[in-house]
């Protein structure tokens, strides 16, 4: 009897140990596109974990990269350092998910919760497959000249990680209202400009009170900022109210790039 129960124990144990295993790479989230990245981060003058960069490209270094990004039980450690390294997983140059790990507290970050994590074993894919990256940032001022410069920038097989400039908005420019009985705070100024706005444009805008240094010393006003399209701004009628200049937006790429 006493076999018995400490036979079931032992399975339920085992069992229990299993579930609590996870692998960052599975059947569900890894097609023929999926590369899998490890980069420490750039910004680390003591460059202490560039030794665990890593980089899996195809089926075989997938595979053989699936049992050592297993990670276990749910952590109590809520803490991550400010040089952990990155686990990127990529399709079609793009970020799909991604994981902070840091190796002196042993564990490892996914959707803000910590697990558990040895970081050490990331060297066997650093040994084998070995990444060395950089970081380039490329300024566009249109989103045309980005997008007929976009096939070239996909086709290289350098790049490994595209983040995409966000071309939302157009630009902006500031409204400074007096703060007196119609204007009391920057939600009555905000309330004001909407309606205006929506009226000019069916494209995205965004309108809002920033803390600069100008709200901050002068409190006789408000300044609030309006991004969109800059059609607004041609459009825009403010009676008794000072409208700044406008301000075109430089739109960025940020890419990752093989360096070995």
């Amino acid at each position: 009897m006493i076999k018995q129960i400490l036979l079931t124990a032992t399975v339920v144990l085992a069992n229990f140990a299993t579930a609590q295993v996870t692998s960052m790479i599975n059947d569900k989230n890894v097609d023929a596109s999926t590369k899998v990245y490890g980069m420490a981060p750039l910004s680390d003058e003591t460059k202490a974990y560039e030794k665990f960069n890593f980089m899996l490209e195809n089926a075989a270094a997938i595979q053989l990269g699936k049992p050592i990004l297993e990670y276990g039980y749910q952590s109590s450690t809520f803490q991550a350092q400010e040089n952990g390294v990155m686990i990127y997983m990529v399709k079609d140059k793009k970020i799909v998910d991604q994981w902070l790990v840091n190796p002196a507290l042993y564990n490892v970050f996914h959707d803000g919760i910590p697990y558990s994590f040895d970081a050490d074993k990331l060297a066997v894919l650093a040994d084998k497959y070995p990444l060395i990256y950089k970081e380039e940032k490329r300024q566009y001022k249109t989103e045309k000249e980005y997008q007929k410069q976009r096939p070239a920038l996909f086709a290289d097989s350098y790049n490994l990680i595209i983040t995409e400039p966000d071309f939302t908005y157009e630009g902006y420019f500031d409204v400074q209202f007096p703060q007196n009985e119609q204007f009391k705070n920057s939600e009555a100024a905000i309330a004001y400009l909407k309606p205006i706005v929506e009226k000019l444009t069916k494209k995205k805008f965004d309108i809002n009170y920033t803390i600069t240094e100008k709200n901050i010393l002068d409190r006789t006003q408000f300044t609030i900022t309006v991004a969109g399209e800059e059609n607004i701004y041609k459009k825009i009628k403010l009676d008794n109210l000072q409208k700044g200049d406008w301000q075109s937006l430089s739109y960025e790429a940020s890419i990752f790039r093989k360096a070995n």
